[in-house]
């Protein structure tokens, strides 16, 4: 007795049939792509390995709720001859009440042949076609097929990825374009807005978002799939993946504009910090102010500086927040506003920047922008002396020395004087001078006075000039 080769039968979804001459070389990209995106496909050109033919092929059609023929140039054409075996194929499906999918490769079909069955032309004829276009957006139509034909035919079939292979059915949304490919391969091109699916079956599989604007922009993960009866989503989130790679490439045009300003090359400063800055660099942004304030590389425009200082200090830097203040309280590039001065210094003040911090303290002094309060200037003096800002620490000796918001205490000012002077501040060492002349808080002692009135004079104070031509030089 000759022995057979059992056939062990598995489950497909979709069974492709093709002609040999001008079908082949469509099937097998067009089996490829449904495998991707996790459709269990029979093609005979690569299942049939033992001349059992005819009942293997018989048994595939039965085990695809799907039938697929590709109606290449000419594929119809030997359907006239009743042992022809794409006739055969379709004659077997139409019989057994498959889902018919029609294919028309790049709109090439005529129509049908006028000596095949008529069986065939009512049974093809009835089944709306679906054009995939191989030649060109051949991704794109197959994703429209997926979506319009076989997702729906498979759901009225009753057929799911997890009944058949185990897994799950997955729409994709993402908030870029992008290509999905699972172990590098492509399974789909997905856009926002689109309802893509794809099938995965039960596992882990390496998952890959690549942006389709720009491929630097990708995302990996692993997706761990159960057997699932429902639909499930998957969300893809390119965006936050581009805007940190933005915002590294404006870190390094940032500091190469540092390089270049440190170099005294003002213009390249510029033109990197403006690449920098209109991609969102704060840093960036306050330096290109600066540029603007104080007119380097560019030509001093007070109205663009603060354009920029108000983009930096929106996004919380303390830097471009208290330039924004000066610019308020000093009616450069804006009109000249107190008030709007002090919410700037303020919130630069509140985060540490000790600069903001003296500003503010001035304007509770003066009384600008808020009601006058020595108490609450001196709580903001010494919140930026502790940071060692010589201004404050003049400032702050100048409060101990007038006994505003402190008791008067000349020792007490005399030592934050010596501070800021020591620090080089020509308006401290003027006032050193001062203390040591007439002894407050210091004893009296002209060599010394005339040494702080000579060190902020040759700074430019001309007060202290006059000073040391009343002591004699």
């Amino acid at each position: 007795m000759e022995s057979v080769t059992p056939f062990i039968v598995m489950a497909y979804d979709i069974f492709i049939s093709y002609r040999r001459d001008g079908g082949k070389e469509l099937a097998r990209p067009l089996k490829s792509e449904l495998e991707l995106r996790g459709y269990r496909v029979f093609l005979d050109f690569d299942e049939l390995k033992d001349g059992v033919f005819d009942r293997r092929i018989m048994e595939a059609i039965d085990a695809a709720p799907i039938f697929m023929v590709i109606l290449s140039p000419h594929a119809l054409d030997r359907c006239a001859n009743a042992d022809d075996w794409v006739r055969r194929e379709i004659e077997y499906a139409l019989e057994h009440d498959r889902h018919f999918i029609p294919i028309d490769p790049d709109r090439s079909f005529t129509g049908f042949p006028p000596d095949i069955p008529d069986t065939l032309k009512a049974g093809l004829g009835q089944h709306q076609f679906s054009q995939v276009m191989f030649e060109q957006l051949f991704k794109v139509s197959v994703d429209k097929m997926v979506r319009e034909r076989i997702e729906p035919l498979l759901q009225r079939a009753g057929r799911t990825a997890m009944q058949e292979q185990g897994g799950a059915l997955f729409h994709v949304e993402t908030d870029l374009p992008c290509r999905i490919l699972k172990f590098g391969k492509e399974l789909c091109t997905v856009r926002p807005g689109s309802d893509t699916v794809i099938r995965l079956r039960k596992g882990r599989h390496k998952l890959e978002a690549v942006c389709l604007d720009c491929p630097d922009d990708r995302l990996q993960w692993v997706q761990t799939v159960e057997d699932n009866e429902m639909e499930d989503l998957l969300t893809v989130e390119l965006r936050p993946v581009r805007e940190r790679r933005l915002a590294a490439e404006a870190d390094v045009l940032a500091e190469r504009g540092q390089t270049a300003y440190d170099a005294g090359d003002y213009a390249e400063a510029v033109k990197l910090w403006c690449e920098a800055a209109e991609a969102g660099n704060r840093i960036a942004q306050n330096s290109l102010g600066d540029c603007y304030y104080y007119g380097k590389g560019v030509e001093q425009d007070y109205a663009e500086a603060v354009k920029w200082y108000r983009k930096a200090a929106e996004q919380g830097n303390a830097v471009a927040q208290n330039n924004l203040g000066w610019c308020y309280q000093n009616g450069k590039g804006v009109e000249q506003d107190y008030a709007e001065a002090v919410k700037w210094y303020r919130k630069a003040a509140e985060q540490g920047y000790a600069s903001a911090q003296n500003n503010l303290g001035t304007c509770y002094h003066w009384g600008k922008g808020v009601e006058q309060d020595d108490a609450e200037a001196v709580k903001w003096f010494r919140k930026a002396v502790e940071q060692g800002d010589a201004v404050a620490q003049k400032n702050l000796g100048g409060c101990y020395y007038d006994g505003e918001g402190v008791e008067q205490d000349y020792a007490e000012a005399v030592k934050w004087y010596r501070k800021a002077a020591e620090q080089g501040y020509a308006v401290a060492q003027f006032e050193m001078g001062w203390c040591y002349k007439h002894g407050y808080g210091v004893p009296k002692d002209l060599a010394e006075a005339k040494r702080w009135y000579r060190k902020a004079a040759d700074a430019g104070i001309q007060e202290a000039k006059k000073h040391l031509a009343e002591l004699g030089r």
